[in-house]
């Protein structure tokens, strides 16, 4: 038996099986079988890696905006307020698949499409709420910067993201 070829991140649809989808993390296991269809187009954008029409990874983006306040000078300076960014509201693998680099993939292409996105709608950066310790380190090999205090909140200036996109 042949395993499926893997294709490159799409919108989610009805058709893509997530039934067997589980990264190890019930929240985010629960989000996109329950949640990720409900919510596209409204308040967010969720792409699908899959093997053949089974779900194997995620991310979904959205747009946001935070208070000036609290946020890293580096954001926090020279723009208005509240600050318009761009969220990566979820990116898991299932750990079935874990070790084979699909998390740099998903975070890569969600990388590119908010670059992208910068363009249209404007944003001052790409931003993150790392769910765990691991998920920071994950996200601080991408460049992005954890807000003071330890609330693994994090985020990547977009003219860091452009400039690391211009060098590719």
């Amino acid at each position: 038996m042949t395993t499926p070829k893997i294709e490159p991140p799409c919108p989610i649809a009805a058709a893509h099986d997530r039934t067997p989808f589980g990264c190890g993390n019930p929240v985010l296991d629960d989000w996109l079988k329950q949640r990720a269809l409900s919510s596209e187009g409204r308040s967010a954008r969720t792409y699908v890696l899959c093997s053949g029409e089974t779900v194997i990874g995620y991310y979904c983006l959205a747009t946001g905006a935070e208070k000036r306040v609290g946020m890293p000078k580096k954001i926090r300076q020279g723009n208005p307020d509240p600050v318009p960014l761009i969220i990566i509201g979820r990116l898991a693998v299932d750990s079935r698949f874990h070790g084979q680099g699909l998390g740099a993939a998903l975070l890569k292409d969600a990388l590119t499409r908010a670059a992208a996105a910068s363009e249209i709608v404007g944003a001052r950066a790409v931003l993150v709420h790392a769910i765990d310790d691991k998920a920071v380190a994950f996200y601080a090999k991408a460049q992005f910067v954890e807000f003071p205090g330890g609330s693994r909140t994090m985020f990547l200036p977009i003219e860091t993201l452009l400039a690391a996109i211009s060098k590719e």
